[in-house]
């Protein structure tokens, strides 16, 4: 199984999606942050899905297990972060909207964070493979409303995606 990398999303292609979908999340740095919108590159059906991590806060103590998100944790089991399958979105392969994160322009702090999240999913790989391609089926398959109620629409979004990479494609030539 490949090596899962960290990638970031043009926000033109966020803020395109954002409008047919509440619950994409927009990058940090738009909303005065200064860190990137960060998330790992599923292959789930015929799709590339650029599924995102959060940084772990206090309330998500009291998440239910489902298959909508997944904890990273570090070496002593503690929560870092969450990848959040329920806001995964499919990303266009011929047009490029997500690119590596540049992992040397950010400070310390931030990479020492970020290595530690990238050892625990590559550890895991396997299962956040799993856990998302059961969150897709369940969107696409099936009638679990809680689900459906908390996650971006996959089929809709899979449209939108290939209706911004023919925009992109119209406007390159």
């Amino acid at each position: 199984m490949k090596e899962l990398l960290f990638y970031v999303v043009d926000r033109k292609y966020i803020q395109y999606l954002s409008d047919f979908e509440k619950h994409i999340s927009y990058n940090k740095d738009d909303m005065g942050h200064s860190r990137p919108y960060l998330g790992i590159v599923l292959k789930i059906e015929n799709y590339e899905y650029f599924v995102p991590l959060y940084s772990y806060k206090e309330h998500y103590k009291k998440y239910k297990n489902n298959p909508s998100f997944f904890f990273v944790k570090d070496r002593k089991d503690r929560p870092l972060a969450i990848i959040k399958f329920s806001a995964m979105i499919p990303v266009p392969k011929d047009i490029n909207v997500t690119e590596l994160l540049k992992y040397e322009e950010q400070d310390k702090k931030y990479k020492d964070l970020i290595s530690a999240e990238y050892r625990y999913i590559n550890s895991n790989k396997k299962e956040i493979y799993k856990r998302a391609n059961k969150m897709y089926e369940t969107i696409t398959k099936s009638k679990n409303s809680f689900l459906k109620s908390i996650a971006c629409d996959f089929k809709l979004l899979e449209d939108k995606s290939l209706k911004y990479k023919k925009l992109n494609i119209d406007i390159d030539n």
